[in-house]
């Protein structure tokens, strides 16, 4: 049956087939262009591929159609999985470049470079989203919207390490498998990512207090 215009991809949000489903079952079945099996692999991981690509690109008006954009890729380039990766590690990849491309697509890169004037500027004129509630969420949701602000001005490939490693919890070997580094590249960009954040919330908690 030929996939019809991919503006399905993210609507389907139920069970087709089980979840404990074997991998390598799923991935014949979608290589034989079952639809069902197709809806039922972005029901597993459509939520993982959106989390990832929202927190990189800070992009919620972009996020879903680049998560479309994955899931086309799935489907379209299903012949090219090697089954010595697990499926979630090639999703994983999938949506950190598809992140990573429309960052360049937008030119963001040459505004990412720091400098502590621009990015306290940035900083103090982003909003701070609060509410009505206890004073201890209000500060948690405060920290959490300037640690997303302070992600957006690292270098993408910082961000995408920093995200991949804190963010979804994943060792080093994992995303080294993910970005197609080496594990000692992965360690050297979550270290200069730390550094960065450092200074930009340093400052920003600084300017605040003082």
């Amino acid at each position: 049956m030929k996939l019809a215009t991919p503006i399905f991809v993210c609507q389907f949000h139920f069970l087709i087939y089980p979840l404990m489903m074997e991998e390598r079952e799923l991935i014949d079945a979608i290589r034989k262009k079952d639809e069902k099996a197709f809806r039922t692999l972005m029901q597993q991981y459509d939520t993982m591929a959106g989390r990832v690509i929202l927190r990189i690109t800070s992009d919620k008006d972009e996020t879903r159609d680049l998560v479309q954009e994955v899931f086309i890729t799935v489907w379209e380039k299903i012949d090219n999985f090697r089954e010595d990766a697990s499926v979630s590690t090639w999703i994983y990849r999938l949506s950190v470049n598809k992140a990573l491309n429309h960052l360049r697509w937008k030119k963001l890169r040459n505004s990412l470079r720091l400098t502590d004037r621009k990015t306290e500027e940035k900083l103090k004129s982003s909003p701070i989203r609060t509410n009505n509630d206890a004073p201890g969420k209000m500060e948690r949701e405060e920290d959490e919207n300037v640690l997303s602000k302070a992600l957006s001005l690292i270098p993408a490939n910082q961000r995408a390490a920093f995200i991949l490693s804190k963010g979804e919890g994943l060792s080093n070997p994992e995303i080294a498998a993910i970005l197609h580094i080496s594990i000692s590249a992965v360690e050297s960009l979550n270290f200069r990512a730390k550094q960065s954040l450092s200074k930009i919330l340093f400052s920003y908690y600084n300017d605040k207090f003082n």
